[in-house]
């Protein structure tokens, strides 16, 4: 805006009470000019006409511009207009309000002027100051800063100065990136913000300590990120003061250290790992410098021998001293482990050890020897033990005539006995393919891959029973056992075994079986008698039933009108009655008929419920409590007819028993027990006596009168072919309890028809 249309501009307000303060005049005075000329800052008054009517010394001499009273500013200073100069002091006119600001005048000044425009009456009165070097400093201030946060980002380590009131001065991106916080978000906060709590107090006191000496110190500390997050860092701290104001600064240089600690950690961990190993195997374990001295013994060893760090190695022992001594160079000239069955004295006696060493290396120069000792005189006892009970055995076997042999792993060739002709009928051949073709072929397989997984396993003893040719070609069946023999090493050398001919036990077993097997049947007919009236009253009432039906459906056709649907219901109900005879009959024949056991999951509740039915005719019922708790969904592994056998002998004991009772009571009970299911059947009856207890499931033992004595003998051998086993429970003098036991049935096996209902 040029003069021209600033001339007519005027104002007749006064200065504002806080300006009348500053010159210390009342509205409407005289200038106090002897104040503008006293005062540090150049002043120049401005007319309504923009005219100058008035500058100090100091304002002439800094503008250098000749006389200017009563010229317009826009005309002797034409670089003001347009710029920040104008804007001011136009708004100082228009709004007679002061203000300060900071503006650059380019030529013929080049410099910069801090104003402060103050209106007062008709006039502004301008206060300025040249503050050209103080921005010119300010600029190369920041040139550094700049220079210097460069750096700083590029170091390696988090920087960060402050002062007083932490104060912040520097700080690089990577402290801030420590820190989890932005530099406007750490100026002014305390050290202990962001410090663990856990080190606080000792920082604290360090911090104290050093900045009252300004010593320089170094620390591992805590930082703690906003979010939680622990970072480890390595911290120096030293204390400056500044050149020119000699304000104390800190700073600090951290350097993240996380991986460092945790490799720590874990390297201490592993340590303790070590340590907790060796210090808890059963083994002497120690390490020994090159002079022989100890470096690390375990507390067994420690305990046992006294054994100390430091302690040369032949000090505890020096009748071995030699021996030792020699032992640990040859490990350590050959770079070889070492491996030495040895005699040492012990606290209980002379003891064999076998003991291992080998060299200790760090960075490829041996440095001692690792050395680990068993004691083996157990073993090396057993192992005589074997041998001597080895050789009764040879000479048992040679009264017995038994087939001694012994299989050499290494060659693979195979000793016999001189008794082995008399079981094969031939010398036995020397390699193991002579003996596998002697093995039945349905065995062979089974038994040749039981004997080769033996002999590579830690196994002591193997047995197995299998058929072996004859040489009349028919075959035998032998009992076959063998032991692993091992060497000083514990490398498994050679197997010595006995093979016995059992095929007469064998065969005796199985007329036993077959002989209890014909026994269970004879059992089974004999309850026939038993059920005999139980049977009629059953099978009367449905046929008795069917033949009412029969009758009424005979007057039906024998009307005039028959009515077709009530026929077809009269055949189906009496076809129904006389199925329900048949059922009745079926379950009979299928208890009492003789065959091979066959296991199924069965479920346990009907073979109850059936055995229930052709236990009990309806006239003792009506005096018995008859009480069952079996789930109806539980399974067993059984054959369901001679599982209907075990109940139905067990229910017919308990009925016999309380005969001569008023009221009797028979409860059966079935529970699961791991894999197992234990069924009881308890009764209220006259109980058992002691001397009955005792013989029980003995083969013809019978407390009845004209009873065979196998009811319970049959029982225990059908529950044991299951696998599982029967007894009877103490109850006092008041009942008795049978119990027995049989495998859970497996999920997802199918259920057997014949007993599902």
């Amino acid at each position: 805006m040029g003069p021209d249309r600033c001339s007519a501009v005027r104002w007749t307000t006064t200065m504002s009470r806080r300006d009348q303060d500053k010159f210390g005049v009342e509205g409407g005075l005289a200038f106090p000019f002897e104040l503008f000329e006293a005062t540090s800052d150049c002043v120049f008054v401005l007319d309504a006409d923009w005219r100058f009517s008035y500058l100090n010394a100091k304002a002439i001499a800094e503008l250098h511009a000749g006389d200017l009273l009563g010229t317009v500013i826009w005309r002797s200073f034409p670089a003001a207009v347009g710029s920040k100069f104008e804007d001011v002091y136009r708004r100082v006119a228009e709004r007679r309000e002061s203000e300060t600001f900071e503006a650059y005048y380019p030529d013929p000044l080049n410099r910069w002027y801090e104003v402060h425009a103050v209106p007062y009456q008709d006039t502004i009165v301008a206060f300025f100051r040249n503050i050209t070097k103080r921005r010119l400093a300010v600029r190369a201030l920041l040139r550094r800063h700049n220079e210097l946060d460069t750096v700083l980002g590029w170091a390696g380590v988090g920087i960060m100065q402050y002062a007083e009131n932490h104060r912040l001065m520097v700080i690089n991106k990577l402290f801030c990136e420590i820190l989890g916080r932005t530099k406007e978000e750490l100026n002014g906060l305390p050290m202990e913000t962001f410090t663990h709590p856990d080190d606080i107090p000792r920082n604290a006191e360090l911090l104290r300590k050093h900045r009252q000496a300004e010593t320089p110190f170094h620390i591992k500390k805590r930082y703690v990120r906003p979010d939680g997050e622990i970072v480890w860092c390595s911290v120096a701290i030293s204390f400056v003061r500044h050149r020119e104001t000699k304000e104390p600064t800190t700073i600090v240089v951290a350097r993240n250290i996380d991986e460092e600690v945790e490799a720590q950690r874990k390297a201490e961990e592993t340590r303790a790992l070590l340590r907790a190993v060796v210090d808890g195997a059963d083994d002497l374990i120690y390490v020994k410098d090159a002079e022989g001295r100890f470096v690390l013994v375990n507390k067994k060893m420690a305990r046992e021998f006294g054994i100390a760090i430091g302690q040369a190695g032949g000090d505890r022992f020096p009748d071995l001293a030699p021996r030792f001594t020699a032992e640990d160079e040859q490990v350590m000239t050959t770079d070889e482990r070492l491996v030495i069955e040895e005699q040492i004295p012990t606290k209980s006696g002379a003891a064999t050890f076998l003991t291992v060493k080998v060299p200790w290396q760090q960075n490829g120069a041996t440095k001692g020897v690792i050395g680990i000792s068993r004691d083996i005189s157990e073993r090396v006892r057993n192992e005589q033990a074997l041998r001597e009970s080895e050789e009764r055995f040879r000479l048992a076997a040679a009264a017995t005539g038994d087939a001694i042999w012994e299989w050499d792993l290494e060659s693979g060739a195979i000793h016999w006995s001189s008794t082995a002709p008399g079981l094969t009928g031939e010398v036995p051949g020397g390699a193991i393919e002579w003996w596998n073709e002697r093995v039945h072929p349905d065995d062979r397989e089974a038994t040749m891959s039981s004997l080769n997984a033996f002999v590579q396993s830690e196994g002591q003893r193997w047995e197995a029973e299998y058929r072996f040719l004859r040489p009349d070609n028919s075959y035998g069946v032998v009992a076959d056992c063998a032991y692993l023999i091992r060497d000083g090493s514990g490398k498994v050398v050679r197997m010595i075994g006995s093979m016995s001919d059992i095929t007469e036990s064998v065969e005796a077993q199985a007329r036993i079986n077959r002989l209890q097997a014909e026994l269970g049947h004879i059992s089974r007919i004999n309850a026939m008698g038993t059920m005999g009236s139980t049977l009629a009253h059953e099978i009367n009432q449905p046929l008795a039933s069917a033949g009412n039906y029969l009758t009424g459906l005979r007057r039906i056709v024998d009307g005039n009108a028959p009515d077709p649907a009530s026929v077809r219901r009269g055949l189906e109900q009496a076809q129904a009655e006389i199925s329900r005879a048949g059922e009745i009959i079926r379950k009979l024949r299928r208890l009492v008929e003789q065959g091979q056991a066959e296991l199924h999951p069965i479920k346990l509740r009907i073979c109850v419920d059936e055995a229930l039915m052709l236990a009990l005719p309806d006239t003792q019922v009506r005096k018995i409590g008859i009480n069952v708790d079996v789930p109806s969904d539980m399974t067993v592994m059984a054959d369901a007819i001679q599982l209907q056998q075990v109940l139905y002998n067990l229910i017919r004991n308990s009925v016999e028993a309380i005969a001569q009772t008023e009221i009797g009571r028979i409860e059966i009970q079935a529970r699961d027990r791991e894999n197992q299911v234990v069924v009881r059947v308890s009764d209220t009856g006259e109980g058992l006596q002691p001397e009955v207890k005792e013989r029980l499931f003995s083969a013809f033992a019978s407390t009845k009168p004209g009873g065979l004595g196998v009811g319970l003998s049959i029982c225990r051998t059908i529950i044991e072919a299951h696998g599982g086993s029967i007894w009877a429970e103490d109850t006092g003098d008041e009942g008795a309890t049978f119990a027995f036991t049989l495998p859970a049935g497996g999920e997802g096996r199918p259920v057997s028809p014949e007993v599902t209902g």
